[in-house]
């Protein structure tokens, strides 16, 4: 596979994928047929990673976004891209407080 990470500095709060990490992304997406041809970081995000991945047999590429290691987000951070309103991170924000404030009312 062509993969082409964004360098960064070890400390770095973002940390690319291995090749192997997103062949086994790809796979567990789209079926144990699914390969990777090429994977290109594009580095313009601050919070995930996100890659144009082109797979074989497929015309077009896909996107693959990836959050932060767990440990190291915040607790109001964690799933923040599973939420309906990761589009908008304070929006995010507020939406994983929303429980908290309505269970104190």
């Amino acid at each position: 596979m062509d993969f082409q990470p964004v360098e960064r500095a070890s400390e770095a709060f973002q940390q690319s994928l291995t090749a192997e990490e997103i062949g086994k992304v790809c796979r567990r997406a789209f079926g144990d047929a699914a390969t990777p041809v090429s994977a290109v970081e594009l580095g313009a995000g601050m919070y995930n990673n996100v890659y144009r991945v082109s797979l074989a047999g497929r015309a077009r590429p896909v996107i693959l976004r990836v959050a932060p290691d767990e440990g190291r987000q915040f607790r109001s951070e964690r799933h923040l891209m599973r939420n309906e309103y990761g589009s908008v991170p304070w929006l995010a924000v507020i939406a994983s407080l929303m429980p908290q404030v309505l269970a104190a009312w």
